[in-house]
């Protein structure tokens, strides 16, 4: 698809939000540029006095690993003033590092000004201007169904237990504990191991089934969720379902050949990754396919969701969605610290570290 083209500074804060999920506050956003479009964004809370320098370096090291072209600084404040230390010291450390600050920006009371602007061109903190609602970029991440949320409290809410099938899913696993440790596919016999992962498949192609005329995602009964988090117990069918929403991250043919078969017989295909044509309909059909992994995990048992979340942060984290993929990881390592999927992946968020695939969310040029 097209890159979203913005104007100037005004675009740029307006489209911020959309590219983060949520409207941010008391935070500094620091956006990567390179060729002209935004690359790597990181946000991180205004951190007190004493854990300056720790938060400074927090978001400057997986920023040099990017090696953008230059970086924007953007300080979201309650109390006036109160995003300039981070500011300064984010900026004098990319200095360092020789990655130029093209531009800082500070946001407060729903406007904007530029302290380092002596050009005349953006405004000063004595005449911030408000951040506009209605750049032409907006009506094409609308056109996309993509909106920001509130807050980032209300991010993590996408992803917490709060399903009316989170008490039956709880009573059908505990119920079954013995049968579904039978059928687990290391006691199993190859044919055995194929057949129960057919079965788990069928369940998951209803998630993944984007299109139109596809079956609601909320009509899925509390024994459907059960069996998906089932299915994730095998080691195996849970990476190769990764692999499917994720194309690119790992190689179906890394897959043994009759789980890469099943998996491509029993599964929709991956439309979410289709980029030809450029009219957004990937986009569109990636953003549906979130939220119906994100009502899937509101519908599990805090203990049993580290699984189910660390699928939905590795396809958040596919898409580009980094603060999607916090909030999962967060909820999954709060209730299993020792899921090792999940602590890889979250290892890879702090270290900056890329998804192997362009994400397909919308790009966005931005000027040079």
């Amino acid at each position: 698809m097209e890159p979203i083209r913005l104007a100037g500074p005004a675009d740029v804060l307006a489209v911020l939000p959309y590219q983060l999920g949520y409207h941010p506050s008391d935070s500094l956003v620091l956006c990567a540029l390179r060729g002209g479009r935004f690359g790597m964004i990181e946000r991180i809370d205004l951190p007190p006095p004493e854990h300056l320098d720790e938060a400074c370096t927090s978001v400057v090291a997986p920023m040099v690993r990017e090696d953008p072209d230059g970086v924007l600084l953007v300080g979201y404040e309650t109390e006036h003033g109160a995003s300039r230390a981070l500011s300064d010291a984010v900026r004098d450390a990319l200095g360092d590092a020789g990655i130029s600050v093209i531009d800082r920006m500070v946001v407060r009371d729903g406007c904007w000004s530029a302290p380092d602007c002596r050009s005349g061109c953006c405004p000063g903190d004595d005449e911030a201007q408000p951040v506009p609602r209605d750049v032409p970029a907006l009506a094409d991440f609308v056109g996309l169904e993509v909106a920001p949320l509130s807050a980032r409290d209300d991010l993590a809410a996408l992803v917490r237990g709060d399903g009316h099938l989170v008490p039956e899913v709880a009573a059908l696993v505990a119920d079954a504990e013995g049968e579904r440790a039978a059928a687990r596919p290391d006691g199993l016999g190859p044919r055995a191991v194929a057949v129960h992962r057919l079965r788990r498949l069928s369940t998951w192609a209803v998630v993944l089934d984007v299109g139109v005329g596809a079956r609601a995602v909320e009509s899925l009964t509390a024994r459907e969720v059960a069996d998906l988090v089932d299915s994730l117990l095998d080691v195996g069918l849970r990476d190769a379902v990764i692999a499917w929403l994720c194309p690119g991250t790992l190689p179906l043919e890394l897959l043994p050949d009759d789980l890469a078969d099943a998996v491509a017989t029993s599964l929709p295909a991956p439309v979410w990754a289709d980029r030809a044509g450029g009219d957004g309909a990937s986009v569109v059909a990636g953003r549906r396919l979130l939220a119906r992994l994100q009502w899937v995990v509101r519908s599990v048992p805090d203990d049993l969701a580290a699984p189910v979340l660390t699928v939905l942060a590795n396809y958040a984290w596919w898409l580009g969605d980094g603060a999607l993929t916090r909030v999962a990881l967060d909820r999954a390592l709060e209730h299993e610290p020792g899921y090792r999927l999940a602590r890889l992946l979250e290892r890879m968020v702090d270290l900056g570290l890329r998804s192997p695939t362009e994400p397909v969310g919308p790009s966005t040029g931005v000027p040079a």
